[in-house]
């Protein structure tokens, strides 16, 4: 097919929602959000409150009867909310491992142990992240950097505790996986209070997306994922199973679980979780869609918090 879907000005596309049955009394404030957020994000937002279509692969576009606009942003305020708190733990949870991991590193082997190919399972990919790094840090403006320059010739590249400033989550994920020493990966990875060094191997993998969604501004809030968690029996009374029916798996709430333990690993006192839950309670309809089980108020840490 051929995409000849008209463009619509913001008062065309305004026209178009009301006239499928969205009530809204202040049309200029609702072109103010179409013409700063946009119709197509904001879309995503007023499914749920469309009639369902007979086909899987078409959307009904009419508004259930009685529809607001209200309805439509608060929803889109709660996920931006939503990432924001995601975001908080995902900063403090990435820095927190990615520094553990350069000291255990650089304790026991030396200031520089990542450009030691022999201390990484994989040579081909240890050349290759080494080599994203260098290019990396080739172009960088950062005063760290500079001045690495300018004091030392050798080696060419800051130390690790530097180094790890520059790398993404998913770049911390490859590199830790990587790594062939165990003893400073277990170091790591009690924690971080993760049972397994391939538990928490899985756990910064399937982090990732997550992370790169809110980096993104994309949406959270009834997003499945591609990947899910690990069971991790030590939390098993927490989490939905890998196996539970519809994918519930792959939503959000098995994340918030883990970044829960990670978070009370990395700040012990913290009021993240109370926050969230706070946040969750504003949510009209409940967090269903983001795979919350029936039970979930009676699982920690929901009950503590």
């Amino acid at each position: 097919m051929r995409y000849e879907k008209p463009s619509l000005s913001v008062a065309e596309q305004a026209a178009l929602i009301m006239g499928r049955g969205l009530v809204c009394d202040d049309v200029l404030r609702l072109e103010k959000y179409l013409s700063t957020i946009g119709y197509y994000r904001l879309s995503a937002y007023w499914l749920p409150f469309e009639y369902p279509s007979e086909s899987p692969h078409t959307r009904n576009h009419r508004f259930r009867e009685g529809t607001t606009f209200d309805q439509v942003l608060a929803l889109y305020v709660f996920d931006r909310k939503l990432r924001m708190m995601v975001m908080e733990a995902m900063e403090r949870v990435e820095v927190a491992i990615r520094t553990r991991w350069a000291n255990a590193l650089a304790v026991r082997h030396d200031s520089h142990a990542y450009m030691q190919s022999d201390l990484f399972k994989n040579p081909w990919q240890h050349s290759s992240d080494l080599g994203k790094i260098a290019a990396n840090l080739e172009e960088s403006k950062e005063p760290f950097v500079a001045h690495y320059r300018r004091q030392y010739k050798q080696p060419f590249l800051p130390p690790i505790w530097a180094v790890v400033e520059t790398m993404t989550l998913g770049g911390l994920s490859r590199w830790f996986k990587n790594t062939s020493d165990t003893v400073a990966k277990k170091d790591v990875a009690q924690a971080f209070n993760m049972p397994t060094i391939e538990i928490l191997e899985q756990v910064l993998h399937a982090l990732t997306p997550v992370r790169n969604v809110c980096a993104h501004h994309g949406r959270l809030w009834n997003r499945r994922f591609a990947m899910s968690l690990p069971r991790i029996k030590r939390f098993e009374d927490r989490q939905v199973p890998p196996e539970a029916p519809n994918c519930q798996a792959h939503y959000l709430f098995n994340f918030l679980v883990v970044l829960d333990v990670l978070m009370t690993a990395t700040s012990p006192g913290s009021s993240w979780t109370r926050r969230l839950l706070a946040l969750i309670d504003t949510l009209e309809g409940g967090p269903a869609p983001m795979g919350f089980p029936v039970d979930w108020r009676g699982r920690n840490p929901w009950n503590t918090a």
